[in-house]
């Protein structure tokens, strides 16, 4: 009895965790129609955005309050990398023929897998991310500043190209003094400061002027000096940052196992109940999945938000007719599937006391598996499959005899019930549920 309960446990907590990253599988599927792939990968994302956040910040400390921390920071890197794959990769294949997005998916998964195992270590990547990410928020505060119409479609781009230009200029002057000189005083400081926001602000209100005219020049020059502005000093502030933090860490290379930090309650000596031992981090999955599910059970039945997901999934079309945001509701699928996944990466990390940049594959596969065996679509049905999946494989290792049990053979069973699953129960064992589906 002792044997069967303990690998109860062990399937239960490994069908925690599989649940956690299904759930993301549904939650876009149920908006969009689309298997993305890719979400293995945003799960591993996850698991180095902690092992990131414990290593600026806390490396080498144990204590337990660390814990939310890194949560905080794995949902950061992987809702960031869910959004901006929405965003350039998937948005603009909405209508496309269902194959492109698919393979568009695959694409993804090995680019960040690939991107992961050679920058990891390298943070010079993060100057030129950086950049752009800056380069867009200034144009951002000058848009918002201005009420010069600037979303005209026809000439959307040209009433745009002052405020870009102007965003561009400062950026050079910057990119320019630092390629010169990578450290400076705070006098040459101020002096890139001034020099990014006058040279931009000037060349910002030619490009106006020769465009849009005097008038319209005019209108726009407080907006294009904020613009230039908010650009330097943006830079200014990340390039401290990265000197100060970035910069003077040793980072571990992404091409082997890299050790994941062991906290004080959620990892150490397990407990034992009877015959049965628990780990803790055990506990952690499993008590981290009822949350997220009773959090995410609360925000689609109890929001304005999760209604309007509810609207999205069963009929879009009529959605947007009603006033639904559909843009807005898949980017919110997105974020969703993505903060659980990246509690499973922490998890997981836990779990195994070490990441790689490989393990999103095959948990992303077996996910998929379990959001199948529930029933795709269903946030419930992903639950109960992944559940389901982590204890026949717990058990089939145990109970299977001969050649064909043993923890080898584990990931086999698993694909032979999707297997058996899309033959004879394609639905999955919840059924769709199509006013859950969201």
């Amino acid at each position: 009895m002792d044997q069967f309960l303990q690998q109860l446990v062990n399937g239960l907590t490994l069908g925690s965790l599989y649940a956690l990253i299904a759930v993301g599988y549904t939650v876009v599927y149920g908006i969009v129609q689309l298997i993305n792939f890719a979400h293995g990968e945003v799960f591993m994302i996850g698991a180095f955005g902690a092992l990131t956040t414990y290593l600026l910040f806390f490396d080498g400390q144990t204590s337990v309050w660390i814990l939310p921390v890194m949560i905080v920071g794995a949902m950061v890197a992987s809702v960031g990398t869910a959004v901006l794959m929405e965003r350039v990769a998937y948005r603009p294949l909405r209508n496309a023929p269902r194959l492109a997005p698919l393979i568009t998916a695959i694409g993804i998964s090995v680019f960040l897998q690939e991107f992961i195992r050679l920058f990891y270590e390298r943070p010079g990547w993060t100057v030129p991310v950086a950049a752009a990410l800056v380069l867009f928020a200034a144009y951002l505060v000058g848009a918002r500043m201005t009420t010069v119409p600037l979303h005209n479609p026809i000439t959307k781009w040209t009433d745009r190209s002052p405020l870009i230009a102007a965003a561009a200029v400062a950026l050079l002057v910057w990119i320019g003094v630092r390629l010169v000189e990578r450290d400076l005083s705070f006098v040459a400081t101020a002096g890139v400061v001034v020099g990014g926001l006058v040279l931009g602000t000037a060349v910002g209100f030619l490009v106006a002027r020769l465009t849009g005219g005097a008038e319209r020049a005019a209108a726009l020059l407080r907006p294009l000096a904020a613009t230039a502005l908010a650009t330097v000093v943006a830079m200014e502030l990340f390039w401290l940052i990265f000197k100060e933090l970035l910069a003077t860490v040793e980072w571990p290379s992404a091409k082997l196992r890299i050790p994941f930090p062991q906290l004080e309650v959620v990892s150490g000596t397990a407990l034992q109940i009877g015959g049965v031992t628990i780990q803790r981090s055990a506990i952690f999955t499993i008590v981290a999945l009822a949350i997220c599910s009773a959090l995410l059970w609360y925000f689609i039945n109890r929001t304005r938000l999760g209604r309007g997901m509810q609207a999205v999934s069963q009929d879009p079309d009529t959605a947007r007719l009603m006033g639904v945001n559909v843009d807005r509701i898949i980017v919110v699928a997105f974020a969703l599937g993505a903060a659980l996944a990246a509690v499973a990466g922490i998890s997981q990390g836990l779990q195994n006391n070490n990441i790689e940049f490989r393990m999103g594959f095959l948990a992303g596969l077996k996910a998929f598996t379990a959001a199948v065996l529930g029933g795709i679509g269903n946030i419930q049905g992903a639950v109960v499959g992944g559940l389901v999946l982590g204890v026949v494989e717990a058990m089939a290792t145990q109970y299977v005899p001969g050649q064909f049990g043993g923890g080898s053979w584990k990931d086999v069973w698993a694909f032979v019930i999707l297997i058996l699953v899309l033959v004879f129960r394609p639905q999955g064992l919840l059924g769709a549920r199509v006013v859950d589906r969201a």
